[in-house]
């Protein structure tokens, strides 16, 4: 079975409660494998700016914690060994298996049996495969006021939880951004947030490198809930982008907290990798991400023309990078018309040069214009 040793374990529970303690460069970074675990924790580099006192347990909102997995079996006992060693206590962890043919099912187990805030389930048919559907099933069965998704192959920080819950306690937002680095590339700096609270909102984030990890959102339930946002199962990619702006179509009341409290694994399995490694499912994937999104969101409510001219755009850029061999949907064609108007002209010529001549920068020039 691929799980770390006991000692390995007790290990990692307490580097992880004092990684903020423990700044060094991040130059000594390794690549992980159970040995030397310990030591990639405890050299992140994590900049916490206030003190985090224990709230009493009367006073601890549940939070679930959410986890679509898919043969991650040799990676996801660190995982939840880092939920384990969180400093906050009262929360669920749900893990939904998106049909692996590894031992997921043992591992998890494990877990399962030796603490029953860990909840496992499979994946039902109900839900399309991928990780989208196995999200949307777990926050079904969740039961948290706060929701905080989170991915199979990555750690927490100790203090993740809880300085969450503190700043959604101590403001008036419904939910929280923190910030993400890699832990297993070295030199590895967190992931840019060039921005502070009050620059997010529904344009920013849809027309701009305004942008966030999955794992960085700890979000109230009931915004949730009751506008029925939801992921989109039939993306393969973007999902995070799609979420995100249907989330800030009803709610802009975000605190952003210059925290590292994510730490991503880089490695070669990835969707991210994967799609940089094929083109064309690069831009098929972007194309269905802006158009899906597109749709949603103007389904859902009133969006700005702005918002309407950088996606339809974003799609007719991926439409030429695909040298005119994606599949245009008739709707695109009305749409196009409706944003651009006699501008829309640029598109076709756009892809005539692009056929012919392979080139296409003049008209798409004029369109943007």
């Amino acid at each position: 079975m691929n799980q770390i040793n006991n000692s390995k374990r007790s290990t990692l529970f307490s580097t992880l409660q004092t990684v903020n303690d423990k700044l060094t460069t991040t130059n000594q970074l390794q690549k992980t494998n159970p040995e030397n675990l310990d030591k990639l924790i405890t050299n992140s580099e994590i900049s916490l700016h206030c003190k985090i006192n224990p709230l009493p347990m009367s006073d601890q909102p549940l939070v679930s914690i959410i986890i679509p997995t898919y043969n991650r079996a040799h990676l996801i006992g660190e995982t939840l060994d880092s939920v384990l060693a969180q400093t906050y206590d009262n929360w669920e962890c749900i893990i939904v298996d998106d049909g692996s043919s590894d031992n997921t099912d043992e591992v998890v187990g494990e877990y399962v049996k030796k603490d029953s805030r860990f909840k496992y389930y499979h994946r039902p048919d109900e839900h399309l495969p991928g990780g989208n559907g196995a999200r949307n099933y777990g926050f079904k069965m969740s039961r948290g006021d706060y929701i905080q998704w989170f991915d199979s192959d990555d750690l927490m920080v100790a203090e993740k939880l809880e300085l969450k819950v503190k700043a959604m306690l101590e403001n008036e937002v419904d939910f929280v951004v923190s910030q993400t680095r890699y832990f297993n590339i070295k030199k590895s700096n967190p992931y840019s947030y060039p921005y502070i609270s009050s620059d997010i909102n529904f344009l920013n984030f849809a027309t701009t490198d305004l942008s966030w990890f999955t794992p960085d959102l700890f979000i109230k339930r009931k915004i949730l809930a009751i506008n029925g946002i939801k992921f989109s199962e039939q993306l393969k990619a973007g999902q995070e982008y799609n979420f995100s702006c249907k989330l800030l179509l009803f709610t802009s009341r975000a605190l952003k907290v210059k925290n590292v409290l994510t730490l991503r694994r880089d490695h070669q399995n990835s969707i991210g990798k994967k799609r940089q490694q094929n083109k064309q499912y690069y831009w098929d994937t972007v194309f269905d991400s802006y158009w899906t999104t597109y749709n949603e969101v103007t389904s859902l409510n009133d969006v700005p023309i702005r918002f309407k001219r950088f996606m339809i755009y974003k799609c007719v850029r991926s439409i030429i990078s695909l040298k005119n061999k994606k599949k245009i949907p008739s709707k695109f064609h009305l749409e196009l018309w409706k944003v651009f108007k006699l501008k829309s002209f640029y598109f076709y010529t756009a892809l005539a040069t692009n056929q012919f001549l392979g080139k296409s920068e003049f008209s798409l020039k004029r369109l943007k214009r």
